[in-house]
């Protein structure tokens, strides 16, 4: 098999810093047919989708990087895979911002996680604002095709479908025993063998296109500036974990400060950060640095090519905010990120 990074670079599709949502047809070079499987596993399905329908553009779309490996390999034993592109990143955000507005022919979803024990039921893929996304990413008639042989999950599926009016049962029933002719996975394959009832739920979009969605092109690295004496041993003493949490334009936003790492040889600190804007995780670093004239700059650091965000923007603000409340010489002369008088 090739090098890692040549396959990477062959089939990964880049999104950090492009403007959202993506260019679909410039990103295969052609306008064709999307299929778009959220959660690919092992990736045997979608090498299956691959090699059924050369014609179409195939998406995968996987968060984890074992399975990614494992689908690369396989994807590489096929004759036809230009056609073939991987995001890796979490499906709400490919389908809340990533995927422009009636641009999908089908979702594949095979066997999400079912979360089984209460208290992690929010945790599960199926939700209403999650079902309001796909609708807007598929085209007018377009389709999601939603397998579980879990019992409970399927349950709950049947009640978020239900509950919205954006897609409609393409059977006349919120789910069918079988797809006649449809792939069939590992998880299908192993239900059947101990006798458990796989659902398939196929429902389809209406007529109707969705508005466009807006664009979201990437910000400025975020900086600020603080002046004042301050002794540069005690800047971060006494540092504790901090968490921050807030709603900004309907979008939940969580801050945590995790860690603080100080450079051997110069007065320069790396803060660890997790931001999450919805559903878009990073885990993200800012430079806190002393510079002449008694100045202190706070910037975002471009390891890990964080995209900038209003949660990215906002955990600066928290961050120079914290350091201006413990240290009473410090003042602030220049933000990027709102007045912080």
């Amino acid at each position: 098999m090739r090098p890692l990074s040549e396959l990477i670079l062959d089939y990964f599709l880049p999104y950090e810093g492009a403007v959202w949502p993506l260019d679909i047809e410039a990103q295969w070079g052609r306008s064709s047919s999307l299929v778009v499987e959220l959660g690919f596993g092992d990736g045997a399905y979608l090498a299956a989708l691959a090699n059924e329908r050369p014609d179409w553009n195939i998406l995968g779309v996987e968060l984890a990087w074992d399975p990614v490996q494992w689908c690369l390999k396989k994807l590489e034993k096929l004759e036809q895979r230009s056609h073939v592109k991987i995001l890796r990143a979490d499906a709400r955000l490919v389908v809340s911002r990533l995927l422009p507005a009636n641009s999908v022919d089908e979702f594949v979803i095979n066997h999400p996680d079912p979360w089984p024990k209460d208290r992690h039921h929010r945790r599960r893929l199926i939700q209403s604002d999650f079902i309001e996304d796909i609708a807007v990413s598929l085209k007018p008639g377009g389709r999601m095709t939603l397998a579980t042989d879990h019992a409970e999950y399927a349950a709950w599926i049947e009640t978020v479908l239900g509950a919205q009016d954006h897609l409609r049962p393409a059977h006349g029933t919120p789910w069918v025993r079988e797809i006649p002719g449809r792939l069939v996975t590992r998880y299908q394959r192993k239900a059947q063998t101990v006798g458990i009832q796989n659902h398939f739920f196929v429902w389809e979009k209406g007529k109707t296109p969705s508005p466009p969605r807006p664009t979201w092109s990437p910000d400025d690295m975020p900086n600020v500036t603080l002046t004042g004496r301050v002794d540069a041993a005690n800047l971060f003493d006494g540092f504790r974990t901090a968490a921050h949490r807030e709603l900004i334009d309907g979008v939940d936003i969580l801050i945590r400060h995790e860690k603080v790492w100080k450079s051997p040889d110069r007065d320069r600190w790396l803060v660890e950060t997790l931001v999450q804007d919805g559903p878009f995780h990073q885990h993200l670093a800012f430079i806190v640095e002393f510079r002449g004239n008694d100045e202190v700059i706070l910037k975002l650091s471009s390891l890990g090519h964080p995209r900038v965000t209003t949660g990215v923007k906002r955990a600066l603000f928290q961050l120079a905010r914290a350091l201006l409340q413990r240290h009473g010489a410090l003042a602030p002369r220049h933000s990027t990120v709102g007045a912080l008088d």
